[in-house]
C-alpha cells in the first residue's frame, strides 16, 4: 500500500529519460508552472523540502486552518452586522473573506516554499517536457492501493451526503448559506465519482 508521500511525489515527478520530469506545484492556476529534468539525488533533496515528512498530520493542519478561517470569517461579520441570522449579503462576505484569508495564506505558503526550494532550482535544466494537471490526478490515482480508493471514494461520498443534507436544512429555514454547502457537497460528490470511475476501470483492467 502506497503512503501518502509516494502519492505527493508521483503527482510532482514523472520518469523521462536520464532521470525525472519535475513540475515545480507552487504557482498559482492560472499561470504556467515550469518543470524541470531531475536525476535521483536532485529529486530526493526536492522531495526533502516539498513533501512534509508527515502528510497526513500536514492535512489535518491544513484543513482545521480552514475551518478556522471559515470561524473568523463568521464571527467578524456577526460583530459587524450583529445579525443573529446570516442574510444573503452576509454570506457573500463569509465567503468572501475565507477566499481573501486562503489566497493570502496561501501567497505567504508559496513564497516560503519558493525560497527554500531557489538554491535547488537554480541548478536545474529546464524542459520542454510537461506534467498534465489530468497526469497527476491519474499519477496519484495509481500510486493508491485499491482499499485506499474505495476509503477515499467512501469519505467524499459521506463528506457530500453530509454537506448535502446540512444545505437542504439550512435552505428550509430559510438560510441563504445553505447554498455554499450545496456547491461543496457537489464537488465531493464529483470526487467519489472520480474515485469509483478509477476503481472500476482498474478492476476491469485485471
Amino acid at each position: 500500500m502506497a503512503d501518502m508521500r509516494t502519492q505527493i511525489a508521483a503527482t510532482l515527478f514523472r520518469p523521462a529519460p536520464g532521470g525525472y520530469v519535475y513540475r515545480e506545484p507552487y504557482r498559482w492556476p492560472f499561470g504556467a508552472a515550469p518543470h524541470y529534468l531531475v536525476n535521483e539525488d536532485q529529486k530526493a533533496a526536492i522531495s526533502a523540502i516539498v513533501i512534509s515528512k508527515r502528510p497526513i498530520l500536514s492535512q489535518v493542519i491544513l484543513w482545521s486552518t480552514l475551518c478556522a478561517m471559515v470561524a473568523v470569517a463568521c464571527v467578524g461579520l456577526w460583530a459587524a452586522t450583529g445579525h443573529d441570522t446570516p442574510t444573503a449579503i452576509d454570506t457573500i462576505g463569509i465567503v468572501a473573506l475565507t477566499a481573501a484569508q486562503v489566497i493570502l495564506a496561501l501567497a505567504i505558503f508559496f513564497w516560503w516554499k519558493r525560497r527554500r526550494l531557489r538554491p535547488l532550482l537554480a541548478a536545474l535544466s529546464p524542459t520542454d517536457l510537461r506534467i498534465t494537471p489530468s497526469e497527476m490526478r491519474a499519477a496519484a490515482t495509481n500510486a493508491m492501493s485499491a482499499k485506499q480508493i474505495v476509503v477515499a471514494g467512501a469519505a467524499s461520498v459521506f463528506a457530500s451526503t453530509a454537506m448535502l443534507v446540512n444545505g437542504a436544512i439550512q435552505l428550509a429555514t430559510r438560510q441563504p448559506i445553505g447554498l455554499v454547502w450545496l456547491a461543496v457537497s457537489l464537488v465531493f460528490a464529483g470526487l467519489a465519482y472520480y474515485y469509483f470511475r478509477q476503481l472500476i476501470a482498474r478492476t476491469e483492467e485485471t
